[in-house]
């Protein structure tokens, strides 16, 4: 290039033709790095895929009663090992398998996890968190329990299931403080943890855990147990509704509520002052409730608040013994506008099969 022109221009002018080169080259680097870039995560997630693919159908076949798979496990292949182990793991129901984790022994599973582990992403650490719990090594129990307080809700939840996979009895006791103290946990994820490890080893726990919790952590509690067993939560329940003026906990504890022996707890709360209380002891009525409940549900047809003659009137419908004639008698002998009008707003939607 015959730059000779520049001899004899202005300073000015030569610092942006320098300028403008530099900035063209700077450019062209960055594009070459970008592409260069976009190959080798192409060319790595080609590799991840195609590793996934292999060792998932390995897994299958060795977890199916085929034979025991390779003994090794290349470097390259781990991320996809572990893709494809979490999958047949999650396909399995979570159950252990001891054709997998004889395989898992004869590549080195643990010592490759732990590496992951210690230098991976945020990925690379949720599904390796994950790993380990399906395989299930108590040596790397105290490990994973530490990150029961990682500030990722992720991360923290993925542990609470890891160790719980691995040592359950000693889990519980570490998980259900965890539970009151982090409400940054997905609900759902908690509630899976515990139906997985069973009402025996976590019942205890979570009811001594619902009737010393303060009020804003005990109906998540109540929740938890009486998803994970009924039979469990009803003791708790009635000690909570017979003892707490907390309207919330109440509220929780009658959503919840399974035992018909509990009526005698629930007709007293639909003349409860609070509304929402009300409510929700009408639709526990309707739930549970025998013959004759259905005459306690009608004051609470012309009650001021909406939504309690709204599940009053729902509670009425959904009792299991109420046939449609008696709800046409019920409705004629209302007196009330409200009462009148809610009746027929339900009966209606029973009839178009609406659900709310």
């Amino acid at each position: 290039m015959d730059l000779g022109f520049l001899s004899g221009a202005d300073s000015k002018l030569v610092f942006a033709f320098w300028l403008g080169v530099t900035v063209l080259v700077m450019t062209l680097v960055t594009l070459t790095v970008i592409l260069v870039m976009r190959q080798m995560v192409a060319r790595k997630e080609r590799a991840h895929l195609r590793a996934a693919h292999h060792w998932g159908r390995i897994l299958v076949d060795v977890a199916h009663g085929g034979e025991a798979g390779p003994s090794t496990l290349p470097a390259r292949d781990v991320s996809g090992f572990v893709e494809a182990w979490n999958g047949i793991h999650a396909n399995l129901g979570g159950a252990e398998n001891p054709a997998l984790q004889a395989l898992a022994g004869s590549i080195g599973l643990e010592k490759r996890l732990h590496s992951l582990l210690q230098r991976g992403g945020f990925h690379e650490r949720v599904v390796t968190i994950i790993a380990l719990g399906y395989l299930r090594s108590r040596a790397h129990f105290d490990r994973i329990a530490r990150l029961l307080d990682d500030r990722s809700s992720i991360v923290s939840l993925c542990a609470a299931r890891a160790i719980m996979q691995i040592d359950p009895g000693r889990a519980v006791s570490l998980l259900v403080p965890q539970i009151m103290a982090r409400g940054d946990w997905s609900q759902g994820g908690v509630a899976d943890i515990l139906r997985e490890a069973g009402a025996g080893r976590v019942s205890q726990e979570l009811g001594t855990a619902a009737l010393q919790a303060n009020a804003d952590v005990a109906p998540r509690m109540v929740r938890f147990l009486a998803g994970v067993s009924p039979e469990a939560a009803a003791p708790v329940i009635r000690q909570i509704v017979a003892t707490s003026n907390d309207d919330h906990l109440v509220s929780t504890c009658l959503q919840v509520l399974a035992d018909p022996a509990d009526l005698d707890l629930v007709r007293p709360l639909l003349d409860h002052p609070r509304w929402h209380v009300r409510m929700h002891a009408a639709t526990a009525l309707g739930r549970l409730g025998v013959p004759g409940d259905e005459q306690r549900l009608l004051p609470l047809l012309a009650d001021a608040q909406w939504w309690v003659r709204y599940r009053a009137a729902q509670a009425l419908v959904k009792l299991p013994f109420m046939k449609e004639a008696a709800m046409h008698r019920f409705r004629d002998t209302q007196t009330d506008r409200f009462a009148c009008d809610i009746l027929d707003q339900v009966m209606a939607e029973q009839r178009m099969g609406v659900e709310r």
